[in-house]
């Protein structure tokens, strides 16, 4: 009678643990996001805003080279008008400084404001895919994340492209 209890508690117990065992899927979200057609827009708009930038600092480089060189061909200015042409062609450096730290800055707000609903989509698809499919956990296995090995029939990529339209 011992054994048949003994071994009844250690069947409840194995039963036990295999349920609480988490199912767990894993996708490639580099490869998600390169395949939705977002991506496209995403890249022409960053490289339009990077391009708009880019022109207003070579402006402002090609304004400074044009005083500097007005500058050290005038030889008939008196010293204190020299002075004045000095100071604004070291004000507009420091200003073409200034432009190219804060373009750096609004290019990586521009870059994650466009971004951020891409992401928040296919995020969004693959917790209602794993949610469908009674998953608890998926792991991202792009490369270089750390996920070593994976089954492929815990593969959520085809089942997500379906879920955002994408062949």
């Amino acid at each position: 009678m011992k054994k048949i209890i003994l071994s009844l508690i250690a069947l409840i117990a194995f039963y036990s643990i295999t349920n609480a065992q988490s199912k767990i899927a894993h996708i490639n979200t580099s490869e998600l996001m390169n395949a939705m057609p977002e991506m496209k827009d995403f890249e022409k708009k960053v490289k339009d805003y990077e391009t708009l930038l880019k022109k207003q600092l070579d402006e402002m480089q090609n304004e400074l080279q044009k005083d500097y060189i007005a500058y050290m061909n005038d030889t008939i200015s008196p010293p204190a008008i020299m002075e004045i042409k000095k100071k604004k062609l070291e004000d507009l450096q420091a200003n073409i400084q200034q432009f190219s730290q804060t373009a750096e800055q609004d290019m990586q707000k521009k870059r994650e404001e466009l971004y951020m609903p891409i992401y928040k989509k296919a995020k969004n698809a693959i917790n209602e895919v794993a949610k469908a499919k009674g998953f608890d956990y998926v792991l991202d296995s792009s490369e270089g994340l750390g996920v070593l090995v994976t089954n492929p029939s815990n593969d959520l990529m085809n089942d997500v492209k379906k879920k955002l339209g994408i062949n």
